[in-house]
C-alpha cells in the first residue's frame, strides 16, 4: 500500500514537471545548478536522467568551471572518449575516494595485475589550485610510463621546474603570525588533483586523488617556506613478511605536497607542486608499482562525496594511527625474532660447551 502511494506522488510529481516546457527546464533551471546538484537531479526520476544525460554542453561548462584545467584542449579530445563524455569525468572526479581503513588482514588479499603496463602509455595529470575558491594555478602535466626511467626508480611527478614561481595574493606574515597564517591556509587553500590513465584495453576513467583540503600545514623554521600536505590513502598489494611467514593487504598514501614561499612584505609564492606514493613504513614507492595502484584505484575505488570539510584529515589521521601500530608490531616481531635467534645461540654455545668439558672428563 505505501509502495502504491510512493509509486504515485512520483508520478505526479513527473507528471506536472514534465508540462513545464523543455526550453525552460533547461535553460533556467538546470543551468542554475551546480555539478552535485545537476546529479543528485539526475537520480530523481528516469525523466530528468534522460535529459541531464544528453545535456552534454551543461555537464561540459560544469566541469570547466570546476576543474579550469580541463579548458586545456588536449583533455577535450580526451574527455570526447569517455562513455558518457564530461558527464563521466564529473562522476569520477567530484567525488573523494573512500577506501575504508581497515587493519592489513590475510583474508583480503589484492593482488596487482602488472599486464597493464603493457598497454599503459601515459599518466595524464590535471592540477588546480584554489585560494579562496579563485584559481591560483592550473596545469596539465603528461607522463609517459613505458621506459625504465619511469617504472623503476621512485615515483614522482613533479609540476613546476627548479626556478619556476606561481604569484599567489597571499601575504608573507612575520615568525608572530604563523598561526594566523597556517590556520588561513588550511581554511582556504584547496586542490584538485585529477589523474586519467591513457589505458587502450579499457574505457576512459578518471580519479581525483586529493584530500581537496590540507591534511597537515607546517612552517619550516629556517627557510620560513610552508609545507602543506593533502593526501588519500589507496589499497596496494599483497606484502609477504619476512621468511614467508603471513602475507597481507598493504595500504598505500598518495602524497601531494605544495611549498610556498616568500619575502617578508611581499606575496607568497608557490615554488613546488608534488605527488609521489609511499607505503606504510613511509618508503617511497616505484614508477611501476605506483602506475599499477593508481590504476586499481580508478577502477575499483569507491568514490563518495564528503559529508563534511575535514573528512580527508580524518582520514589521514586513522591512517597514521595505523602506520604507528603497524611499526609497533613490526618492532615487537622483530623483537622476539632477536630474543629467539639469541636463545638459539645460548643453547648452540651451552651444547658445544658441554660436549667439550664431556670429552675433557672422559680423558
Amino acid at each position: 500500500m505505501a509502495s502504491n502511494a510512493i509509486t504515485t506522488v512520483e508520478y505526479q510529481s513527473i507528471s506536472s514537471i514534465s508540462t513545464v516546457h523543455l526550453d525552460i527546464i533547461q535553460t533556467h533551471i538546470l543551468t542554475r545548478l551546480d555539478g552535485p546538484a545537476l546529479a543528485a537531479t539526475a537520480c530523481t526520476s528516469s525523466y530528468f536522467r534522460s535529459l541531464t544525460s544528453s545535456h552534454e554542453k551543461l555537464w561540459q561548462e560544469i566541469c570547466t568551471s570546476t576543474f579550469p584545467s580541463m579548458k586545456d584542449p588536449r583533455l577535450q579530445n580526451l574527455i570526447s572518449t569517455f562513455p558518457c563524455g564530461h558527464r563521466s569525468l564529473f562522476s569520477d572526479s567530484f567525488p573523494v575516494l573512500d577506501h575504508h581503513l581497515q587493519r592489513p588482514s590475510s583474508k583480503h588479499s589484492t593482488t596487482l595485475d602488472y599486464s597493464l603496463l603493457s598497454h599503459t602509455t601515459e599518466l595524464i595529470s590535471a592540477v588546480d589550485i584554489f585560494y579562496e575558491n579563485n584559481t591560483i594555478f592550473s596545469k596539465v602535466e603528461e607522463t609517459e610510463t613505458i621506459t625504465g626511467w619511469f617504472q623503476f626508480p621512485p615515483f614522482r611527478i613533479d609540476l613546476l621546474d627548479e626556478k619556476e614561481l606561481v604569484p599567489t595574493p597571499i601575504s608573507f606574515v612575520s615568525e608572530s603570525e604563523d598561526d594566523i597564517l597556517l590556520k588561513r591556509l588550511e581554511e582556504k587553500l584547496s586542490l584538485s588533483w585529477i589523474i586519467i590513465i591513457d589505458d587502450s584495453s579499457q574505457e576512459r576513467k578518471a580519479v581525483n586523488l586529493s584530500s581537496r583540503w590540507p591534511v597537515s600545514v607546517e612552517r619550516h623554521w629556517l627557510t620560513r617556506d610552508v609545507h602543506m600536505k593533502y593526501a588519500v590513502v589507496v589499497v596496494g598489494g599483497d606484502r609477504r613478511w619476512p621468511w614467508g611467514l603471513f602475507s597481507t593487504t598493504e595500504l598505500v598514501e598518495c602524497e601531494i605536497m605544495v611549498t610556498l614561499g616568500g619575502k617578508e612584505g611581499g606575496e607568497m609564492y608557490v615554488e613546488e607542486v608534488t605527488m609521489q606514493m609511499k607505503d606504510m613504513e613511509g618508503k617511497n614507492l616505484c614508477g611501476r608499482d605506483s602506475l599499477v595502484i593508481l590504476h586499481n584505484s580508478i577502477v575499483n575505488g569507491k568514490r563518495k562525496r564528503a559529508k563534511i570539510r575535514d573528512e580527508g584529515k580524518h582520514k589521514y589521521e586513522e591512517f597514521l594511527v595505523m602506520k604507528r601500530e603497524k611499526k609497533h608490531t613490526k618492532l615487537n616481531i622483530e623483537r622476539v625474532l632477536n630474543i629467539g635467534c639469541f636463545t638459539g645461540f645460548i643453547v648452540f654455545c651451552s651444547f658445544k660447551l658441554f660436549s667439550c668439558l664431556n670429552r675433557l672428563l672422559s680423558q
